[in-house]
Parts: C-alpha cells; structure tokens; sequence
C-alpha cells in the first residue's frame, strides 16, 4: 500500500487532474471560503496543491471510505494547514484550509 500511496503522490506531483467539470467549481468555493484571495487564479490554486504534496515536512494518511482509498496530504503553508485528498490513481478531490487543524 505504501508504494501506492507514493506513486500516487507522484502522479499529482507531476500532473494535476480534477473530476471533469470540477476545475472551476473548486477554485470558486475556494476563493468564497476564504482559502483564495478573490483574485487568484487556477495558477494560483495549482501552485498551492504542488507545493502541499511535495511538502517534505507534510503529513500523509490514507483514507478508506468504503472500497475506496484516497490519499490525505496534510502541509503547513505561510502558517495555514492545508489539506490536499486525491484518489489512488492521482484524481484529485479536494483541497483547502483546514480551519480548525486543532481538533
């Protein structure tokens, strides 16, 4: 499992890919939330995510919800924990600030 979880990482490190239709979908909750500047673009986004999954510092879990697995790359950016998922094969679900990494 651990070479699949690295490999996966591997992918995202080399290629993002979201869910068809997604793209925009994400970067706007983002920028709504509070996790984006208002003017930030899809770059920008981008930029954050690489750097999150390459963080030598960050956390990785991996999560199991029912026959699925998805990897969890937890990473501390300008002071804010950021929380990048993606499925096995690279296909990202999600990215954003947690808001109370405390709990």
């Amino acid at each position: 499992m651990r070479a699949m979880v690295a490999d996966a990482i591997h992918v995202v490190s080399n290629r993002l890919r979201w869910k068809p239709g997604s793209t925009a979908i994400r970067l706007q909750k983002r920028r709504r939330r509070g996790h984006l500047s208002p003017e930030a673009t899809l770059t920008d986004y981008k930029r954050i995510i690489l750097s999150a999954v390459s963080d030598p510092t960050a956390t990785v879990y991996l999560y199991v919800y029912g026959s699925d697995a998805y990897v969890a790359v937890v990473s501390v950016l300008q002071r804010r924990t950021w929380l990048t998922m993606f499925a096995l094969d690279g296909l990202l679900e999600s990215a954003y600030i947690v808001e109370r990494p405390e709990l």
